[in-house]
């Protein structure tokens, strides 16, 4: 079977499941409605769908239901993981249009990985690319970004993490002290921010990525420091706002269409 013909039936069959999803109840003629399909595949696909445990058919009603089991379809995906998918293309787009150099990272354990990188496409990047990097939560840019906006819920839970990783519990009081006029700093400016250290080294800006009260990841720019003049810093929050708003309206445009 060439690939164009093993396609094929997925296609439909997907077709068939967001069929499903619009409607409490379908009937036979309903899905043929929605799908355009020809009701004797829309039967054979539903036959299998039920034998794999996705649908339920009611036969007195005639009618087809999904069940309990297409939720395990959507466990290995995430809202940071479709910030990533909605984001990367928004991303480039940008560092094409500005040359910036910009990346989008997420939360895993404790830490911030860079998830995308568009620097192998900017002039100013500081080096090839960023993706796979992993910044803590108090000295990065990302990270920065990301405590001081997220729910002060998960700030607890993760400055408790924070806490419990330390050798020395008598450690903690100066650190935290530390960590929250660091956060404050950072509410106040507006973005998290990571300073180079020495002639050539770089420099980080990074705000959050946010649907409702919940950060879902981080946007940001990293270039050479000596090139962010304050004029220049000014237009790179700019650029960072304006995509972070787009990021944004994408991932909750493709929230709300379920």
């Amino acid at each position: 079977m060439s690939e164009t013909n093993a396609i094929g039936p997925v296609v439909r069959a997907l077709n068939i499941l967001r069929a499903l999803n619009h409607q409490p109840q379908s009937s036979l003629q309903s899905l043929h409605q929605a799908t355009g399909l020809p009701k004797s595949t829309i039967h054979r696909l539903l036959a299998t769908l039920k034998s794999e445990g996705y649908v339920r058919a009611d036969v007195v009603k005639g009618t087809y239901t999904l069940t309990e089991k297409v939720l395990c379809l959507s466990e290995g995906f995430s809202e940071p993981e479709l910030v990533v998918e909605v984001g990367a293309p928004i991303v480039l787009k940008r560092t094409r249009a500005t040359g910036l150099p910009l990346a989008l990272g997420t939360l895993d354990r404790g830490h911030i990985v860079v998830r995308y990188s568009s620097m192998p496409y900017s002039p100013i990047g500081s080096e090839h690319t960023t993706v796979g990097h992993v910044h803590d939560l108090v000295h990065s840019g990302m990270g920065q970004a990301y405590l001081a906006y997220c729910s002060q819920a998960e700030r607890d839970r993760l400055l408790q993490w924070m806490q419990a990783s330390l050798p020395d519990p008598g450690l903690w009081p100066p650190l935290e002290q530390d960590i929250q006029h660091q956060l404050a700093i950072t509410r106040r400016r507006g973005y998290g921010l990571r300073k180079g250290q020495g002639r050539g080294s770089s420099t980080t800006l990074a705000v959050p990525l946010a649907h409702g009260e919940r950060v879902l990841g981080v946007l940001s720019l990293t270039t050479f420091g000596a090139l962010l003049t304050p004029e220049r810093l000014r237009e790179c929050v700019g650029h960072l706002d304006r995509t972070r708003q787009e990021i944004c309206a994408a991932v909750g445009a493709r929230l709300a269409q379920g």
